[in-house]
């Protein structure tokens, strides 16, 4: 089975959003956390984050989001190149998740709309 990503396709609308979370190994709890981060850009799904931390491809993880205090676990699937002694990481979520990133995303099939210029 392909992943959608390489194929240039998306389950969902990719927001732009720079939003401060925390990454914890799942076994762990969030009071030790591998590292405190950001996102740069977040769907429905999963998002973009960046990481000083070295993650492998398929591994678990378990992202905060600091102002709901809701967790949830999912899982790395994209590992950019490092650069500044930081990577970007592409993650998915594991499960059903409703609002972990508390915005209101799109409709499928929607359309952006486009100022007049």
């Amino acid at each position: 089975m392909q992943n959608n990503s390489r194929l240039g396709r998306r389950r969902s609308l990719r927001l732009t959003l720079s939003m401060p979370i925390v990454v914890s190994e799942p076994q762990s709890s969030t009071q030790n956390p591998l590292e405190r981060t950001h996102t740069l850009s977040v769907s429905r799904h999963g998002g973009l984050i960046t990481l000083r931390s070295n993650v492998n491809w398929g591994q678990s993880l378990m992202l905060t989001n600091p102002f709901s205090r809701v967790s949830q676990e999912c899982r790395v699937v994209y590992l950019g190149p490092e650069q500044q002694e930081k990577r970007q990481v592409g993650i998915e979520f594991l499960g059903p998740v409703n609002n972990f990133w508390n915005i209101s995303f799109p409709s499928p099939g929607m359309r952006p709309v486009e100022a007049n210029a």
